[in-house]
């Protein structure tokens, strides 16, 4: 039996469509107010017909309900703990620093007590230490406090070393640090909302760039590492390293639309950060650009994948493949 956590997410959605097809158990951990429905069509999209959503047992529960994640977990051997807020808002984050730090100490101290034999926890490439741009980071990268960082990754970092926290008290772990990841979702949320700000029309591309993965190859490597032998080990998940100019232009050509053609200077990043706010307060619409996430998107960073070759993974979907898929799959909503 399998646990995935943040179920209805884009990676948890793709993690249980992963162990589906391979014919394991899973037992998904849904909030109250989640929407299974997209879970359904993502399936769907992938599988049609397959019948693979109606194997899922969903459980209510939260990572901040300690009594609902020990009856999650009951004959559970493998948990997937994908659950998190990926917001660059000032406004989410409290409620960030709560389920990303307090919820992954509660799903470690949850698998200790249910002597649950192995947890993957996703965290990001935004835990790895940045102290400068256009850097090479692998997985031996040490956190450095700098400007670099968003909160994000601060919850990100903090979240880890609640891992190595319940490693140091007999959980066996191993940690994935995905790059930015393409695939079908809610487009209003995490990293496919930038299929929906595209669609919506761009003449600028900001100037970084960063490593990306397809949801599908992430869920993959996820099962690879668990069900390996390997153990209390980190592995940084990107497939590309990639400027986001070429991302966005693949994402518009894919939807359609004429791709950005401007670099995006600081002053017009900041005035696009302005009129996101203007939106927020007059169309009660949350802001997709803000403060970080223009830092976010502003600095190129580069991502080696050298140390997944040690478990046999060398080959990966091409992100312009995984873009046009995903984009196939937007103009379905």
């Amino acid at each position: 039996m399998n646990l995935v956590t943040g179920a209805t997410g884009l990676l948890g959605t793709h993690v249980m469509l992963e162990l589906l097809q391979r014919g394991e158990q899973v037992r998904a951990l849904k909030r109250e107010s989640s929407d299974v429905d997209t879970v359904k069509k993502i399936i769907e999209f992938y599988r049609p017909q397959s019948g693979l959503f109606e194997k899922i047992n969903w459980v209510t529960g939260d990572v901040n309900d300690v009594d609902t994640l020990l009856q999650a977990m009951e004959n559970v051997q493998h948990v997937y703990h994908c659950a998190a807020i990926v917001s660059y808002h000032k406004a989410d984050r409290k409620q960030m620093y709560k389920n990303n730090v307090d919820g992954t100490a509660n799903v470690v101290n949850a698998a200790l007590e249910m002597s649950v034999s192995k947890l993957c926890f996703v965290s990001s490439i935004a835990a790895l230490g940045k102290v400068k741009g256009g850097q090479w980071l692998d997985e031996n990268s040490e956190w450095k406090d700098s400007n670099f960082n968003t909160h994000y990754g601060i919850t990100k970092n903090l979240s880890e070393l609640e891992v190595w926290r319940g490693v140091q008290e007999g959980l066996n772990a191993v940690i994935v640090n995905p790059g930015f990841i393409i695939g079908p979702g809610q487009f209003d949320r995490s990293s496919a909302s930038v299929f929906k700000k595209i669609d919506e029309g761009l003449a600028y591309y900001p100037p970084g760039g960063t490593g990306f993965i397809s949801a599908q190859d992430c869920a993959s490597i996820m099962y690879t590492l668990m069900h390996s032998n390997k153990v209390n080990e980190r592995y940084i998940a990107v497939s590309e390293n990639l400027p986001m100019k070429e991302l966005f232009e693949n994402i518009a050509t894919s939807l359609g639309k004429t791709p950005p053609y401007k670099k995006a200077s600081p002053a017009i990043l900041f005035f696009a950060r302005m009129a996101e706010r203007l939106k927020e307060i007059f169309l009660k619409r949350k802001a997709l650009i803000t403060k970080e996430s223009v830092k976010n998107a502003s600095i190129r960073f580069y991502y080696k994948n050298d140390k997944l070759a040690g478990v046999g993974i060398n080959s990966y979907i091409p992100i312009s493949e995984a873009i046009r898929s995903t984009a196939a799959f937007y103009k379905q909503q």
